[in-house]
């Protein structure tokens, strides 16, 4: 089967970094050692234009694009079964939708957006007001936008609510979910994964993402069926560097190696 690698980056060293190795798309974002919030739309421009600059050289595959994260704040904290993480109140919601728009206004090809109520479940009218602002300014630039519900779904109280989220995700038109099903890593929530693969009858994308190793990559997709992975990629703490290491957190050897493995299957 065909599997995809996203890579979650926050600069254009890294965005680099992923296309050269063959990563199907990236997800930028700034502060990622924090969980990622919304990169300014300057950055986003600048990403956009690399990409496509890639791609037109072949330097990326035909399909390399540039997903933006929707996250307003972000913390170190553990938000597995904290669904406040995700409450928006309604002056985050409008920052949100803006955000939407500006990112896509500037080239973005996919925006990643989450939002709960206090009572964990999706909150269905923030999530159709940010998707609505988005869609609109990629209507008026004529392009087409994928929408990804982020690990929001991830901080839902258990498998039943995650399939129930995927569905109705899926009839609020979003073509991927990004989840660790419900666990601090991927490959340990693989059974609430697979579940959300059945749930979305192959007709959402749900892609596995949180702890994952290329070494995980092959067990990952043959217990669960998920055709898409997000790695952040991070050098490790303390790891050694080369002197003419490139100045990012994103690590050239775990994207070839997620890539590889990816290719492998």
């Amino acid at each position: 089967m065909s599997v995809a690698v996203e890579i979650a980056v926050q600069d254009l060293v890294g965005l680099e970094i992923a296309a050269l190795a063959g990563a199907d798309r990236v997800e930028l974002c700034v502060g990622l050692e924090r969980g990622g919030i919304t990169p300014p739309a300057e950055l986003v421009a600048e990403a956009a234009e690399r990409a496509a600059a890639l791609v037109s050289v072949r330097d990326a595959r035909p399909q390399f694009d540039v997903h933006v994260l929707l996250r307003t704040r972000a913390s170190t904290g553990d938000f597995l079964g904290r669904p406040e993480e995700f409450v928006h109140d309604a002056e985050e919601i409008a920052l949100l939708a803006a955000q939407a728009a500006e990112v896509v206004e500037a080239g973005a090809a996919g925006v990643v957006l989450g939002a709960l109520t206090p009572a964990g479940e999706l909150d269905v009218p923030a999530l159709t007001t940010i998707r609505d602002a988005a869609l609109g300014a990629a209507q008026s630039a004529m392009r087409g936008l994928t929408l990804t519900e982020h690990r929001a779904v991830d901080a839902l109280p258990d498998l039943p609510a995650r399939e129930e989220a995927v569905r109705t995700l899926l009839g609020l038109g979003f073509h991927r979910v990004l989840s660790s099903g419900g666990a601090a890593r991927a490959l340990d929530g693989a059974a609430d994964l697979a579940g959300m693969v059945r749930a979305g009858e192959e007709l959402i994308d749900i892609c596995a993402g949180a702890g994952i190793r290329p070494a995980d990559i092959a067990e990952l997709v043959r217990t669960t069926g998920v055709a898409d992975v997000h790695l952040s990629a991070r050098r490790r703490p303390g790891s050694a560097v080369e002197a003419d290491a490139p100045d990012t957190p994103t690590d050239p050897a775990i994207v070839a190696a997620a890539v590889d493995a990816a290719g492998a299957l």
